[in-house]
This record gives C-alpha cells, sequence and structure tokens, in this order.
C-alpha cells in the first residue's frame, strides 16, 4: 500500500505541504500531469500491537541521500510498499531500464534504508482522479489508484495491506487511470 507518514512534505503550486495536511480539493504536482487534484484522504495509525502481530506493517526509514544525488531530501518514513522512482546505472542492470518504481521494502539495505520496529505509525494515504507520482521530499513517489488493473496487478500480501491499513476503502472501488510513466517493479 502507498503511504506516507507525517511530516513527508509533498510539492504543490503553493510549496511544500505535509502530507497529514493534505485534504480533497487540495492540488498537488504530478510528473506525467502537471497539476493535479487530490480527491480521497486517509489515515490509519498502526498500534504497537499491530506492529507485533504484523511486522511487515512496519514503515521503512529512507536516510537523507540514501537514494543518491541528495535524495530524499531528508530523513523520510514511508509504507514499506510505497513504491519510488528509482533512477540509476544499478536500475538498468535489474530492469533493463535506468527508471523503475521500486518498493521501499525491496531497497531495504540496513544502513541508510531502513525497516523500523515502533511503537506505533499513522499511515497516510492520497488519491487523485488518475494514478499519478507526487514529489514527496524530493523523490517521485506513487500515489495508490484502485482501478481494477491496480488491484489485479496487486500480490496478496499487499490487498493484505490495503485492508489492514484502510479497511474503510472498498475493494470494489472501481477507477481508471493509466499507470504512470516508468518500469513498474
Amino acid at each position: 500500500m502507498t503511504c506516507f507518514t507525517p511530516g513527508t512534505p509533498i510539492a504543490t503550486p503553493r510549496g511544500p505541504v505535509m502530507a497529514e495536511d493534505l485534504r480533497p480539493g487540495d492540488t498537488v504536482i504530478t510528473r506525467d500531469n502537471g497539476l493535479r487534484r487530490i480527491i480521497w484522504t486517509d489515515r490509519r495509525t498502526v498500534d504497537y500491537a499491530a506492529l507485533q502481530a504484523a511486522p511487515h506493517l512496519r514503515p521503512v526509514l529512507l536516510r537523507r541521500g540514501s537514494l543518491g544525488d541528495g535524495l530524499p531530501a531528508t530523513d523520510m518514513m514511508v509504507a514499506p510498499n510505497q513504491r519510488i522512482l528509482v533512477e540509476s546505472d544499478r536500475t538498468a542492470l535489474c530492469f533493463a531500464d535506468h527508471l523503475a518504481l521500486v518498493a521501499a521494502k525491496h531497497l531495504v539495505n540496513n544502513r541508510t534504508v531502513q525497516s523500523v520496529p515502533m511503537l506505533g505509525v499513522t499511515y497516510i494515504h492520497a488519491m487523485c482522479a488518475e494514478h499519478e507520482m507526487v514529489l514527496a521530499n524530493g523523490c517521485w513517489c506513487e500515489l495508490f489508484q484502485p482501478a481494477d488493473i491496480s488491484l489485479n496487478g496487486l500480490g496478496n500480501a499487499q490487498r493484505n495491506e490495503l485492508g489492514e491499513i484502510f479497511p474503510a476503502l472498498s475493494p470494489n472501488y472501481k477507477l481508471c487511470g493509466p499507470q504512470p510513466t516508468g518500469p513498474i517493479h
């Protein structure tokens, strides 16, 4: 599930807005489609007991500069399945392309990118009418789009995580939209 944590700055035309302050109707800067409006936001707190029972829900900490070229601009935490657009020669070796959307959990190296045990975490989710990437703390990050193609493309772990974190979001929710630019991994 693609989720930010409080304190993650998201690029908007009026400057950075913390993820927790985004509301439906707010405009964000997207990678492929310019300015787009947020149509839905939600937040869920996963408490200590839930994190102990489901450690796969622990957030991933990306240290400043861990993705190269000063990215992210400052330390940031995201949900383990939050996909981030990564560009490097190493990406090309793995995916035959310099650009790839990679889940944060697959970037964990236990030095600059770590799964973090916490007493609790609040996950913040935002959605546009189409599948988009927004600039979060200097990194292009995917916003989830629960279209049929997206839901069908989720693995069981991601579908279960979606239900665990956002039980109010019906799996029958349908919107159409293309995948954002870049290979999806």
